[in-house]
């Protein structure tokens, strides 16, 4: 009966260790000793120059130190130059320092969307400590407040000699607006300049949005029924009808006709600041990379519209949870994205681990949360908008603008399929209509390391290889005993069968 338990254990302890590696498990915490003293790098691009209402949503170099460098943090937000250097005889925009410039609230100049990304000629580069598809920042108002800040050992690295990035920056002035126009003017309304353009830009034809937005005929999923948003939203267009400026007339506040300039809006110039912290790359750095997911828009076959708009609430009689409208959808994890943010689908199908590390969401404003779960209910991640309520204009706490968006940091990072699937949920106050909106995850991945990944397997397999041994051992020990046994007991019921009958020797007694 003893071996008989220890084979039974024996059975039960193989079969824990051969699933020992399960999808969804967290992964070991990598030892940070000897990791290398980290550098900031504070740069600006720009300039900017907008009037009230004016927008621009352009493509800029971002210069970095050259690489190949291991970016473990990334920032940005709106700046302007303080007046007091304006006038000074240090202002050129070809020395300007942080030291000259001032913060921007996001009342007076809106920042859509900043993205960030590796030229296409440094992506998908090789480099001597693991393959890297290029750097992928990105977010909106809450850049200010959430900086992209990734636990070591995992980084976005940039190619050998690679020293500047892309940026795409999309900001709306809305200075001196009044408080209405202003928030109008940040959802990007249609304008009598976009009208006959719209059916030029929008040209997916209704084929990005998922089945919920059809069935509920979701406006932005349709160029007759487009009322806002991106396709609006142009470079050098304004966002109100009420602010536009012809290009004479932008011709004379620029200096062109002095005398007529003081008739017209003053121009801003802008600035993004954006700030990266990074270190050499070492051959214990990871590379992160974009997962092709989440849009909320999207499903398992579509990577998404992007955006979305959102109707105005029509109960009449409504508490704080009543007007909420709630978009939801199923996504793979996918492999690296094409898109920014993690927009515009995977390159690679094959299903594989990876390493999730970071996750955020994007939202705009009238955003409640934005949510992720396995598909038996399981949380994954849920990014949270945290609303200002300062005085109106102060730096980081703007009332009525998201400040910041809550992170789920993995450290140890989670390990997941490629092909896992996730349910996202985007959930926006629908008392007021909303056009242009989004719902979308920034998922930063790492493609699980082939060296680690083997010292795993080996060490699980030195562990059963070990166990197996000592089984095999005394299974045979086991055997062995029993054959004794058998033998013996056998042996001695054989003998008992040859044995000659006692004859009965009773007396013989003469009659």
């Amino acid at each position: 009966m003893g071996c008989i338990s220890f084979l039974s254990f024996a059975s039960a302890v193989l079969t824990s260790l051969g699933t020992a590696t399960e999808v969804g498990r967290t992964t070991r915490r990598i030892e940070t000793r000897n990791v290398p003293p980290s550098l900031t790098f504070t740069a600006f691009a720009g300039p900017l120059p907008l009037f009230p209402g004016e927008v621009t949503n352009s493509f800029h170099r971002l210069r970095i130190p050259k690489g190949p460098i291991a970016i473990s943090e990334f920032s940005a937000d709106i700046v302007e130059k303080d007046p007091a250097f304006i006038y000074g005889t240090d202002g050129g925009d070809e020395d300007i320092h942080d030291d000259m410039m001032i913060p921007v609230p996001l009342s007076e100049a809106y920042l859509h969307h900043h993205v960030v990304k590796s030229e296409r000629k440094f992506r998908n580069h090789d480099h001597q400590h693991g393959q890297s598809r290029g750097v992928g920042f990105g977010a909106g108002t809450e850049s200010r407040g959430t900086k992209q800040s990734f636990p070591y050992p995992y980084r976005f690295t940039t190619a050998t000699g690679e020293d500047e990035l892309v940026a795409n920056i999309h900001i709306i002035n809305t200075r001196n607006m009044a408080t209405e126009d202003a928030h109008h003017c940040l959802e990007c309304p249609c304008t009598m300049e976009d009208i006959s353009l719209i059916p030029q830009r929008k040209t997916d034809h209704n084929q990005t949005c998922n089945e919920a937005l059809l069935k509920e005929e979701n406006d932005s999923c349709f160029v007759d029924k487009y009322k806002g948003g991106l396709y609006c939203c142009e470079d050098r267009e304004f966002c109100l009808d009420t602010y536009y400026m012809s290009k004479e007339d932008i011709s004379l506040q620029s200096g062109m006709n002095s005398s007529n300039a003081n008739t017209l809006p003053i121009q801003s110039i802008f600035y993004l600041r954006y700030v990266i912290v990074y270190t050499p790359v070492t051959p214990s750095i990871h590379p992160l990379y974009l997962a092709a997911c989440c849009d909320a828009t999207g499903d398992e076959s579509l990577s998404g519209n992007i955006e979305y708009d959102i109707k105005k609430c029509t109960k009449k009689f409504t508490t704080g949870d009543d007007c909420i409208h709630e978009l939801e959808t199923v996504q793979s994890l996918h492999g690296e994205a094409t898109g920014s943010f993690g927009t515009g689908g995977s390159r690679n199908k094959n299903d594989k681990y990876v390493d999730v590390v970071y996750m955020v969401g994007h939202l705009h404003r009238g955003g409640i949360s934005m949510s992720s779960y396995f598909m038996n209910g399981t949380e994954l991640c849920i990014s949270l908008p945290t609303y200002g309520s300062g005085m109106p204009k102060e730096i980081g706490n703007e009332p009525g603008y998201i400040n910041s968006m809550s992170t789920c940091t993995f450290d140890p990072p989670l390990r997941m399929r490629s092909s896992d699937k996730i349910r996202v949920v985007g959930r926006y106050n629908s008392s007021e209509a909303h056009t242009g909106v989004m719902s979308l995850f920034y998922i930063a991945i790492a493609d699980v390391d082939a060296v680690l990944e083997s010292k795993d397997q080996h060490d699980i397999g030195g562990r059963m290889s070990k166990f197996i041994q000592w089984t095999i051992l005394i299974a045979l020990g086991c055997l062995l005993i029993g054959a004794i046994y058998y033998y013996y007991v056998s042996d001695k019921a054989n003998r008992r069968r040859g044995y000659e009958p006692v004859p009965n020797r009773s007396l013989g007694l003469s009659s």
